[in-house]
């Protein structure tokens, strides 16, 4: 049984594949290397105490920025305002060149 954050060959390899990269030899070796050390670097974190710590699923202290239903929202350009400086419009929408051919 192999330890805990130690990576194999077929690892490299699927995580690779994952990504769709192909990969050499050379390649697989200097990664596993490089995989394997962030790993046990990352597993560092195991030695925190984290009881009196909450979970969360964001960083930042997220509110919601939309407006509850039916009030105004007084801070939108109307279509008008929108398209008044304009250079081309065509049907209440913006009209650019052509950038695929």
């Amino acid at each position: 049984m192999r330890k805990r954050g130690e990576l194999t060959k077929a690892d490299i390899l699927h995580i690779a594949r994952l990504a769709n990269l192909t990969l050499t030899d050379k390649e697989v070796e200097k990664y596993h290397g490089q995989l394997s050390e962030t790993i046990k670097y990352v597993e560092n974190l195991d030695e925190l105490d984290t009881t009196n710590v909450k979970p969360t699923s964001h960083s930042t202290n997220v509110t919601n920025v939309y407006f509850e239903d039916g009030t105004e929202n007084t801070r939108l350009f109307s279509q008008e305002k929108a398209l008044k400086n304009a250079k081309n419009t065509k049907n209440g929408q913006f009209v650019v060149k052509r950038i695929m051919e």
